[in-house]
């Protein structure tokens, strides 16, 4: 066989196993993001929190903790897994205990519901902070896989067909939530144990696809794992010697400080605009979906061709939540779901579209810790993000929250603009039919 016959034989094999990968990764986002869509971090786990206390700081906590907990350990991680060729068990193994947890949860909540009902709350973070740590192990393998065993063509297509099913998919679990938690439901907190054993159901279930993945080689293994005594200076020489992957964290700690309004939209609605939480949270959950499902179109379409782009409308579309918010309090809560829908559209997207322009940029060797130490940085401004919203929202007011998150959604915008360009490989335009 010619080199030339063997070449393309290889690129063939290459591109079944990238469609075989593209259906498995598939399965598993979707699956993964349904489950969190039902527990709603934005709209259903505030509310139950807010059920349970009337503290800003842990409601602020609750709608940031599975995103802090995930990237909290990625740093970490990235530091390991340097020392594998085959990160595939890094990804798999982690799953199989910590996508259970929230069914172990459901039970508790039942089991607490009666004599031992002040024991909820601290139960919950427990059992969610473990959920959110153990998806935190398998964050960085996860995006390295799909760096070196997906190409660029199949990646954003991944992101919004993840994105995208999961939309369709909630439309129609949409009304199922808003009948548990309506009258005609169980009751608290029977009913949101239902959407808890629900939800980790379907966590477990995701499971399944990581286990047929078939990892392609990525960049090559190190003899050891790095003492921190060098991976540290390491991850210093990767931030002094690339401007796009210092705006990259600058833009990710502006984007987890912008956030942290996120779990209050539920209770202005609630408390300053006169709805009933039966009312606002499937109300709002359905509009961010519906902009969830157009947002994935638009990522589908345009995070092919032109990711920077994306991201570039995405941000600025992030800033008309908390303006949207402002608004309601003259023009009603429709402006407010108006803003959840566009919200929908564009932070629903947002992180994969950080994420893929990050995995075309880094070269694989690098990949790992550019990707933990992005997130980890995410992750410790998240982390604090609940004390500082909730205190500015018990002290100042929601709008004063919503205001400050208005000015650093613009700000995490002024910098994408003046610094983060396309990757080179992906500067000549994608052909038709790609």
């Amino acid at each position: 066989m010619s080199a030339s016959a063997r070449h393309i034989a290889a690129a063939s094999l290459r591109e079944r196993v990238y469609r075989r990968n593209f259906m498995l990764f598939t399965m598993d986002g979707i699956l993964f993001m349904v489950a969190m869509g039902i527990i709603g971090p934005t709209t259903v786990i505030p509310d139950f929190v807010r059920r349970l206390t009337d503290s800003e700081i842990l409601i602020g906590l609750s709608g940031n903790l599975f995103h802090a907990g995930y990237a909290l350990p990625q740093l970490f991680v990235a530091r390991l897994i340097v020392h594998s060729a085959r990160k595939k068990r890094w990804f798999v193994l982690p799953n199989i205990p910590t996508r259970c947890i929230l069914l172990v949860f459901a039970l508790l909540l039942l089991w607490l519901a009666g004599d031992h009902h002040s024991l909820i709350l601290p139960a919950f973070f427990l059992c969610y902070a473990i959920a959110a740590l153990g998806d935190g192990l398998v964050g960085v393998p996860w995006a390295d896989m799909i760096g070196s065993s997906l190409d660029s063509r199949w990646r954003p297509r991944l992101y919004g067909l993840m994105s995208g099913g999961t939309a369709l998919v909630m439309l129609a679990v949409v009304p199922l939530v808003a009948l548990v938690l309506g009258e005609q439901g169980p009751g608290f907190p029977q009913n949101y144990a239902l959407l808890f054993a629900a939800s980790g159901t379907i966590f477990a279930l995701s499971i399944l696809p990581g286990v047929f993945l078939r990892e392609l080689p990525g960049a090559a293994a190190l003899d050891r794992v790095p003492g921190f005594t060098e991976f540290l200076p390491q991850l210093g020489r990767l931030v002094r010697s690339d401007p796009q992957f210092r705006a990259l964290l600058v833009i990710r700690t502006l984007t987890g400080l912008f956030l942290m309004a996120a779990p209050f939209y539920i209770g202005y609605a609630t408390l300053r605009l006169g709805l009933s939480s039966e009312v606002a949270v499937p109300t709002l959950l359905l509009m961010q979906t519906l902009g969830t499902t157009s947002g994935a179109m638009l990522y589908m379409w345009l995070g092919t061709r032109h990711n920077v782009l994306y991201l570039r409308l995405a941000m600025l579309a992030s800033a008309l939540l908390p303006l949207c918010a402002l608004l309601a309090a003259t023009a009603g809560p429709v402006v407010l779901a108006l803003g959840f829908l566009v919200s929908g559209l564009a932070t629903s997207n947002l992180f994969f579209g950080f994420q893929n322009w990050l995995v075309e940029h880094a070269k694989p060797a690098d990949r790992p810790a550019c990707i933990g130490l992005a997130n980890t940085t995410s992750a410790v401004v998240t982390l604090f993000s609940p004390v500082i919203g909730g205190s500015i929202a018990r002290l100042a007011g929601f709008e004063a929250l919503f205001v400050v998150s208005l000015v650093l959604a613009l700000a995490a915008l002024g910098v994408l603009l003046r610094f983060i360009r396309r990757p080179l490989s992906l500067s000549v335009a994608v052909p038709a039919g790609n």
